[in-house]
């Protein structure tokens, strides 16, 4: 079948959006995307995805870019003839769902997160209700529901009666961690310097702030390192800067997934500490818990019910409360304190990896679309 999917994001940075399409594409399937592009250059690893690009600029306001997304995406998804329409997110369902509508189709609804719980929305309570007046509204037209978590579909169901919400994780392609020293040679750190990595978003209040106030508390030798971008950018550094911790925190820009690997299989120990700033962060189960796993990097979690679990199941690491900053501590000196141990963990994460994998995972998508 021809699945046209519709995608409100940066797609080089988008994992499970490319994950989906290549699995749906290796299937068999036709797969176009219409999306919005914030960067002219060409996209690497798409050969044989049919896009369709939206120029946007990233410097307005998303009041202006969302709608003219929706405005300048219909069209291309009406002439695209598809037999089903795949939203990626609330911010893509409508156009996706008035396309389905006119075309007589089936709709996918894939919800990357707990999309009205989430941390920026949590003190705007005017802008919340449009995206919940939304999405109720929106999400009848849905033929099937495709969430991240456990916890999220459960939500989802009960909010708004659905039946069924298919659970397809955020889990990487299986790869072998390499041998990499990439994060000390772009910084230029010493060989045996431990590096403590955060890899993802800097998003409104998701625990960026407390984990550098946290490791600052700790032995000078360690290195933090962020990788990637956001809202919050500017307010870390300057955080950083204020607490002159320049020489202990070091931030690289935003990886292509294609890339990150290398980056993280560098590093010593992951940590994926959001703080349960709205619904959407308490429930998550991010991409970067799945990644470090593969990497083989111990793991220090938030402890929160689906990132415990995983911990927990994998014996990968340890949770913590991601706003106690004495818990965190401790937990990262437990980790640095016995070499044995830490390896144990090691070993426990790529072990884990075997299973938490998209190969592993894909089967759910594959299954969804056959019900179609």
């Amino acid at each position: 079948m021809h699945i046209c999917m519709v995608v409100f994001g940066d797609l080089r940075f988008d994992y499970r959006v490319f994950r989906e399409a290549q699995c749906l594409s290796q299937a068999g399937h036709r797969v176009s995307i219409v999306s919005s592009s914030f960067d002219p250059s060409p996209l690497q690893g798409w050969e044989s995805i049919d896009l369709h690009l939206i120029p946007i600029d990233r410097s307005r306001s998303l009041r202006i870019l969302y709608p003219a997304f929706w405005r300048q995406a219909r069209p291309l998804l009406l002439a695209m003839h598809a037999d089903v329409y795949h939203a990626h997110d609330l911010d893509a369902l409508w156009p996706a769902a008035t396309a389905a509508q006119q075309r007589d189709v089936p709709l996918v609804y894939d919800s990357h997160e707990f999309w009205i719980e989430q941390s920026s929305l949590v003190d705007r309570p005017l802008i919340r209700h449009f995206w919940a007046l939304l999405e109720r509204r929106l999400i009848r037209q849905v033929h099937r529901t495709i969430t991240v978590g456990t916890s999220i579909a459960q939500s989802l169901q009960e909010r708004y009666g659905l039946d069924q919400v298919t659970v397809v994780r955020n889990l990487p392609l299986y790869r072998s961690p390499v041998e990499s020293n990439r994060i000390r040679s772009e910084l230029g750190l010493a060989a045996g310097r431990p590096v403590v990595l955060y890899q993802g978003g800097f998003l409104t209040d998701n625990g960026l702030a407390e984990q550098i106030e946290a490791l600052a508390g700790l032995d000078e030798d360690l290195a933090l390192v962020l990788i990637g971008d956001g809202p919050r950018e500017g307010a870390l550094k300057e955080l950083v800067r204020r607490q002159n911790l320049e020489g202990r925190v070091y931030f690289i820009p935003r990886v292509p997934f294609a890339e990150l690997h290398s980056y993280t299989c560098s590093a010593d120990l992951g940590l994926c500490l959001i703080k349960g700033t709205g619904k959407s962060f308490y429930y998550s189960l991010p991409n970067k818990l799945f990644e470090y796993l593969m990497a083989g990097l111990p793991v220090l979690a938030s402890n929160f019910p689906d990132m415990r679990a995983v911990v927990e199941e994998s014996g990968a690491g340890l949770v913590a409360d991601p706003q106690d900053l004495r818990d965190i501590r401790e937990k990262v000196q437990r980790f640095f304190a016995d070499p044995s141990r830490l390896q144990t963990y090691r070993q426990a994460a790529l072990a884990a990896a075997q299973h938490y994998n998209w190969e592993q995972e894909a089967p759910r998508l594959l299954s969804l679309y056959a019900s179609l």
